[in-house]
């Protein structure tokens, strides 16, 4: 009796461990259970409906990664950090725009982003197989056309704005500084509109107006620099000695100058106070320059005094007087001219 009772503990002991060793890749099967998507990727995420890719790496990050990656080829892009890939993938600010002050000074109220974003990247669930970890990455085709619009939408009210002066060509000063702000924006749209049209199509007239806007500030920048001719007057000039300065000085750092065509002006006045002693004639000389553009807004002004300079003859103390101003004129007014042209 005893006999048959260690017996069956056996018997009991060893179809316990069958058991277990049997259970055991059910058990591993079900925790690395292959999704359906792994095999049918077209009726889990339609095409119709979704842009997806599968990746796949020795780490899940590696698979996330390598699926985003597939995901950019849709859009004709190219990932060019990896370690920074997924990162990349975020929604921009909406919360982008200029404007403009009464007196159109242009206010940058938040920075552009630099090139266009995926929207609405996800993941689906992550398994592990044969050593290697595969993952979904997938994008909802409405749900991201949605996002590329409103943010399409937001830089042609942008752009909008920024033509409203970057095509008043009697002010090309403040056009080309529009323009010039406009033009990345201009550059980040269009690829938005690419991708748009990559998750959803559209017609062709959809986007007409966001495109308008691009086309045109390219065209507004243009027309700006060509606009922007100088004519240059002195008052009270010494044989010419300023004026040669002054348009030797602009025309070497690019600018033209126009007697007739010039749509800004740049009028400048020279203030010359004489005093005749028994030991000479000492002049005071003061200048002042003004930049206008086409409507006569100010866009620029320089000013300085200068202490007396004498000698015997006037002619001389004119001389020596006007060559004081040149010297000035050299070593400062072109710099703080660029400066706000050019800058």
């Amino acid at each position: 009796m005893m006999k048959t009772y260690v017996l069956n503990n056996k018997v009991f002991f060893a179809f316990i461990l069958l058991l277990n060793l049997n259970l055991l890749p059910l058990f591993s099967q079900s925790k690395n259970k292959i999704p359906d998507w792994y095999e049918h990727k077209e009726v889990v995420y339609p095409s119709e409906f979704y842009i997806s890719a599968i990746g796949e790496g020795i780490t899940k990050e590696e698979a996330e990664i390598k699926a985003v990656s597939q995901i950019s080829l849709f859009f004709n892009t190219t990932t060019q950090v990896v370690n920074d890939l997924i990162k990349t993938y975020t929604e921009i600010d909406d919360d982008k725009n200029y404007q403009f002050s009464q007196s159109t000074k242009i206010t940058e109220r938040s920075k552009i982003n630099s090139s266009a974003e995926f929207f609405g990247v996800q993941f689906d669930t992550c398994f592990y197989l044969d050593g290697k970890y595969y993952t979904l990455a997938y994008i909802n085709r409405e749900s991201a056309f949605d996002v590329y619009n409103q943010s399409i939408k937001t830089n042609t009210a942008v752009l909008e704005s920024l033509l409203f002066v970057a095509e008043d060509y009697n002010n090309p000063i403040l056009g080309i500084e529009a323009a010039e702000k406009g033009i990345p924006i201009a550059d980040l749209t269009a690829e938005l509109l690419k991708m748009a049209r990559t998750v959803k199509k559209v017609n062709d007239n959809y986007f007409s107006q966001t495109e308008s806007c691009i086309q045109r500030i390219y065209t507004a920048l243009e027309i700006c620099k060509q606009s922007l001719v100088f004519t240059l007057t002195v008052e009270n000039d010494y044989e010419n000695m300023v004026y040669l300065t002054l348009s030797d000085l602009l025309e070497n750092n690019g600018y033209v100058l126009s007697q007739t065509d010039g749509v800004c002006s740049i009028p400048v006045k020279i203030k010359v106070n004489k005093e005749e002693t028994s030991a000479g004639i000492f002049l005071y000389c003061g200048i002042s320059i003004e930049g206008k553009t086409g409507t006569g807004k100010s866009f620029f002004s320089y000013s300085r005094e200068f202490p007396k300079k004498g000698a015997k003859s006037e002619s001389f103390a004119y001389i020596r007087a006007f060559q004081e101003i040149q010297k000035e004129l050299e070593n400062s007014f072109i710099q703080e001219f660029n400066a706000k042209i050019k800058n």
